[in-house]
C-alpha cells in the first residue's frame, strides 16, 4: 500500500508529546522532569530519539510556560541537538496538534508518550519499516487479563475475547499524509481520543499492529518509577539498592 513516494522525501519527523502535569506523581514540576535513575523522565525517550538515524526531526511539546526550563534542564545538559520545543494544548490530541503543524512535508511520523521512557531502537525501528510498508502502524501487547464490558450499575454486559485483544502503547508511526488527514478529519468532527491510532482508524486507513514490550510502561504512579527504575537498572547493569558493596 504506497501512500508516499518515499524515494522523494527523506526526513522522518517525531514527536514527543511531554504536556502533561503529572498530578498524580504529587510533582510541583511536569511531569517530563520527573527524576528516573537520575535522568529527567523525557530525557530517557528522547535520547533513544537523538540517537536513532532513522529519526531527523524531534518535535518535543511541553507545558505552557516550560519551554525555556526544558531547554536548560534536558536538551542541553544531554545534548539534544533536533529537538524542536513546542507548547502543549489544553488535551493530548491538542498538544499533538500543535506538535504536528510543526513538520512540514516528511516521510514518517513517529508519535510517542514522553512518559514511556523504557522506548527500545528496535521497536522504534520496527514501527517506521511497517508504516513505511502499508501506512500506519501502532505498538501494542496482547491484554493478559479478561476484559469486560459493565453497565453504570457495575454489572457485567459481555466478557471480549482476550485472545484478539492488544493494549496500545507508543511509539505510532505514520507516513505523513495519513496522519495529516486523520488530525484534520477529527479537528473538523471536534473529534478527540487519547489514541492516535484510532484517528487513522476513523478514515478508513488499516492500521498494522506491531507486538511490543510490557516493559514499555506509561509512568503514571509512583509505582511506576519503581518498576521504570529496576528495569533501567537491569539494562544498563547497575546494581539494584541496598546491594552495592
Amino acid at each position: 500500500m504506497g501512500f508516499l513516494c518515499l524515494a522523494c522525501v527523506k526526513k522522518n519527523s517525531a514527536i514527543i508529546l511531554a504536556a502533561g502535569k503529572g498530578t498524580r506523581m504529587g510533582g510541583e514540576e511536569g511531569k517530563a522532569f520527573l527524576p528516573l535513575l537520575e535522568k529527567p523522565l523525557v530525557a530517557w525517550p528522547l535520547l533513544v530519539f537523538e540517537s536513532s538515524p532513522e529519526i531527523q526531526e524531534i518535535i518535543l511539546v511541553v507545558p505552557p510556560g516550560q519551554e525555556n526550563k526544558c531547554r536548560k534542564k534536558i536538551l542541553s545538559p544531554y545534548n539534544i541537538s533536533k529537538a524542536k520545543i513546542v507548547s502543549g494544548g489544553a488535551e493530548r490530541q491538542d498538544s499533538l496538534w500543535n506538535g504536528f503543524v510543526e513538520i512540514h512535508a516528511c516521510n514518517v511520523v513517529v508519535i510517542h508518550d514522553g512518559a514511556r521512557p523504557l522506548l527500545d531502537r528496535e521497536t522504534l525501528k520496527n514501527a517506521m519499516d511497517a508504516a513505511e510498508q502499508d501506512g500506519a502502524s501502532v505498538v501494542a501487547v496482547p491484554v493478559k487479563d479478561t476484559i469486560k464490558i459493565g453497565d453504570e450499575k457495575k454489572m457485567v454486559l459481555k466478557t471480549l475475547d482476550r485472545n484478539i485483544l492488544w493494549a496500545a502503547q507508543t511509539p505510532q508511526a505514520y507516513q505523513y499524509p495519513i496522519i495529516k488527514k486523520a488530525l484534520e478529519k477529527a479537528k473538523e468532527d471536534a473529534f478527540y481520543s487519547t489514541d492516535d491510532s484510532s484517528l487513522v482508524e476513523r478514515i478508513n486507513v488499516p492500521v498494522r499492529i506491531i507486538p511490543g514490550s510490557y516493559e514499555n510502561i506509561k509512568v503514571t504512579t509512583p509505582d511506576d518509577v519503581i518498576f521504570g527504575e529496576t528495569i533501567l537498572r537491569r539494562r544498563l547493569k547497575i546494581q539494584p539498592i541496598g546491594t552495592e558493596k
